[in-house]
């Protein structure tokens, strides 16, 4: 049995985010996309548009500053979910590892929104502040 096309995609999205392809993530996201990420860090919030999705990505796109180990894609024509591990090195050299589910909507081959939750905001935050502090 083969995944279905969403599932394919995010896994697809995944391994451009390990090679720090960002051209990818541009090609295959929603212009008016909506990205939640959740927590209680600076860099948690509603970033709209391909722009704000970007800058709040930038940081991350440096190599061996994220590795996310997916455990699982689970995808529909509506909703398509994503269970993984992810280690986390912030500019300083501050790392975390957690476990995260990331939730996807995608229209006609395009990512138009995301919800991001890790395991453990009080032991993450400290790591996403770094970033969010490092992209302006």
């Amino acid at each position: 049995m083969s995944d279905h096309p969403n599932a394919t995609l995010v896994r697809e999205m995944f391994a451009a985010m390990d090679r720090g392809d960002m051209q990818w993530i541009e090609d295959h996201t929603a212009d008016d996309i909506v990205w939640h990420t959740g927590g209680n860090s600076k860099a948690a919030g509603v970033r709209r548009g391909k722009e704000a999705v970007r800058a709040s990505m930038a940081a991350m796109a440096e190599p061996g500053a994220m590795k996310a180990d997916v455990h699982d894609v689970i995808g529909n024509d509506e909703h398509t979910v994503v269970l993984g591990t992810a280690v986390v090195t912030a500019p300083s050299g501050a790392s975390v590892e957690y476990n995260y589910v990331n939730v996807f909507h995608i229209t006609d081959g395009m990512i138009t929104e995301v919800w991001g939750l890790a395991e453990n905001d009080a032991v993450t935050d400290p790591v996403w502040d770094e970033f969010a502090s490092a992209a302006g």
